[in-house]
């Protein structure tokens, strides 16, 4: 195969499709030998000046917003040819498409919760960083780690309790939403399991999701409404339908920002630490891998750092970066090393593995 041959080749593909399944296809088409092995050379041997275009799953809201502004600027320094696209998107709804697009994947890297870190090694989705490529990862405290060993977290929220102020005083404790003058007022979530984690806290069961959801079992006429939307969730409490509910520290803060009538608070018995993880997707050349962790790594930037603080009021992953004065007093940002000392930190990876059993135990118990 010549070179003219192999920059064809690699023109073809442009950086996006799967080097295995390209192979797959190339041997399902009758390629084979000598040829077949020319064909997997080239691909390995693609270089980043080849790579047109990385697309990268973000979460929705904002936060495509700041990559664009404080990360793609600084990637473009150093490699100008290449375009990164996003794709903004809930894990709920991103993580299914990416499963079925894994013989041929678009996403070659993103951002997705300690959930979906976890299901996503069960399911084989991700490949492990290079640690020259991501030199900023030595910022974070060391035990600031997605387990499991796949994937670097990169800013953090706490989840504790949203309430609407006008309706409620601020809870003072996770007990506080079994109240009975809530009744019809508390919005939850079945597909993620804070709030049974810390109703087996107080209970005295420890972070254990299932005596988390039987403890709510004599409680759950103040499930008003179920969701599976920050933004819904939200408005619901915020327009006065809803109360309280179990939410996100970052999202309520910045929902607050937007003008919502939404408070947010961790109750005495603490909250759960929340982190987002950036992660490598598998089956991609060794170009768009190396190049995709080498954009990730302007996630962990002293710059992109500050502005998960200021614009997007997530806590910071790194110890380089200080939060502002004027941000302090906010509950939903806390530093990486107080959300390691004060927020309980579950077992994703044995969570992630009973995810369908605890939906249908949560139907069972609480909706039936």
């Amino acid at each position: 195969m010549s070179s003219e041959d192999t920059k064809d080749v690699l023109r073809a593909f442009d950086g996006h499709a799967s080097r295995r399944s390209i192979l797959k296809g190339a041997a399902a088409f009758g390629a084979g030998g000598t040829a077949f092995l020319q064909l997997a050379e080239a691909l390995a041997q693609a270089s980043a000046e080849d790579v047109a275009r990385l697309t990268i799953l973000s979460q929705p809201g904002i936060v495509p917003e700041i990559l664009k502004d404080v990360t793609v600027p600084m990637f473009n320094k150093s490699h100008p040819k290449t375009s990164v696209v996003f794709e903004a998107a809930s894990n709920a709804v991103a993580y299914p498409k990416m499963l079925a697009q894994r013989s041929n994947p678009v996403v070659s890297g993103g951002m997705v919760n300690d959930l979906f870190a976890q299901r996503g090694i069960n399911d084989k989705m991700w490949a492990k960083f290079d640690p020259e490529l991501v030199p900023n990862a030595a910022n974070l405290p060391a035990d600031l780690k997605t387990p499991g060993g796949f994937g670097i977290p990169f800013h953090l929220t706490p989840w504790g309790i949203m309430y609407n102020p006008d309706k409620v005083e601020k809870p003072t404790s996770w007990t506080d939403l079994w109240n009975p003058k809530y009744k019809g007022r508390v919005s939850m979530w079945d597909v993620y399991y804070d709030a049974y984690i810390m109703a087996g806290v107080v209970t005295g069961k420890g972070p254990d999701v299932q005596a988390g959801i039987k403890a709510w079992e004599p409680h759950k006429a103040n499930i008003g409404a179920w969701v599976n939307s920050p933004t819904l969730e939200e408005d619901l409490v915020s327009r006065g339908e809803m109360w309280l509910a179990p939410h996100w520290g970052s999202w309520t803060a910045m929902a607050k920002s937007q003008g919502k009538n939404v408070a947010f608070t961790i109750p005495k018995e603490g909250g759960v630490q929340w982190a987002g993880h950036m992660q490598l997707c598998a089956g991609f050349s060794p170009a768009v891998s190396k190049l995709t962790q080498i954009y990730m790594n302007t996630w962990l930037s002293d710059e992109c750092q500050l502005a998960w603080i200021e614009r997007g009021l997530y806590s910071p992953a790194s110890t380089k970066v200080q939060i502002p004065e004027a941000l302090k007093s906010n509950p939903a940002i806390i530093s990486a090393e107080e959300a390691l000392k004060t927020l309980v930190r579950p077992d994703f990876v044995k969570l992630a593995a009973e995810m369908p059993k605890l939906k249908s135990l949560i139907d069972r118990t609480l909706k039936s």
